[in-house]
């Protein structure tokens, strides 16, 4: 029993230690994510922006142990937050008041998608957590954010349980490839020796595309308990200029078909990502 206990301790210091996505990153992905949002919402997000922000604000100030997964409590302050905001519209409370709860929701639902803030196994993680924060902040100019489409069960059937619980377990599932990435060479590699091709760049890729679009659904959902409608929007990834793209996108690196420039400096990684 003690030993138990103090595993547990440790893991709850080592969460308070590296919690959530840093500031720069949550900002992105949250505002990101309102061009998503049913549009009567979005519109009154853009116009209480001022609130939104102050939303996210307070969301990234919470308690380290309410932004972590167990033996923090996240999943628990998710819940509520998601439950506080349906009750608040059918109530109702003035829009720019849930507005805010809606910011605070927001950094929720990316600590939700953030391997790092859900999971705690690893006894390096506190070595590189602040590592890979700075290079997720870094690489937003070009990581392609893509929302993955309406939830309906959730939306219209109100399974909140099974979407906050789908988003711990894909964080359960990525979190090894972060650390494996950072000692791939043996020792702890410094974050800006990282590049497009690691490994975190694509676990970034897709926790931020998740937490995006369970965001863009969780707020359908809370707009569609007050009565709200909720039209489809169309999956439109950031940054793409021209026609709305609705079919499956290509993969793969602009440059790969250009002759090769030598050796690679790194080995090969034998890291594969489960599907997104």
């Amino acid at each position: 029993m003690g030993g138990r206990r103090g595993g547990s301790i440790l893991a709850l210091l080592a969460a308070l230690a590296c919690v959530g996505w840093g500031g720069t990153t949550a900002r992105h992905v949250a505002w990101t994510a309102v061009d998503f949002f049913p549009p009567d919402i979005a519109r009154q997000v853009r116009k209480y922006h001022k609130r939104f922000d102050a939303g996210i604000s307070r969301g990234l100030s919470a308690p380290p142990a309410w932004r972590a997964g167990p033996p923090g409590s996240l999943p628990k302050a998710l819940d509520s937050q998601i439950r506080r905001c349906a009750a608040d519209l059918r109530k109702p409370v003035p829009l720019e008041d849930l507005v805010e709860q809606i910011g605070v929701l927001a950094v929720m639902v990316l600590d939700a998608n953030d391997p790092l803030a859900v999971i705690h196994e690893d006894e390096r993680e506190a070595e590189y957590s602040k590592g890979y924060r700075s290079y997720v902040d870094s690489i937003l100019n070009r990581v392609r954010l893509v929302y993955y489409g309406q939830d309906r069960a959730l939306i219209t059937g109100g399974a909140v349980d099974s979407t906050v619980a789908a988003a711990l377990a894909r964080s359960d599932s990525l979190y090894s490839f972060v650390g494996e990435e950072f000692y791939r060479t043996g020792q702890l590699r410094d974050w800006r020796t990282l590049d497009d091709r690691s490994v975190t760049f694509g676990v970034a890729g897709v926790s931020l595309s998740r937490a995006l679009t369970d965001l863009a659904n969780l707020v359908a959902f809370i707009w569609h308990q007050g009565g709200g409608q909720v039209p489809t929007p169309q999956p439109t990834p950031l940054g793409h200029v021209g026609p709305t793209i609705t079919s499956t996108l290509d993969g793969g690196f602009p440059e790969r078909d250009e002759p090769g420039r030598g050796i690679p400096a790194m080995p090969k990684s034998n890291i594969t990502l489960p599907p997104p």
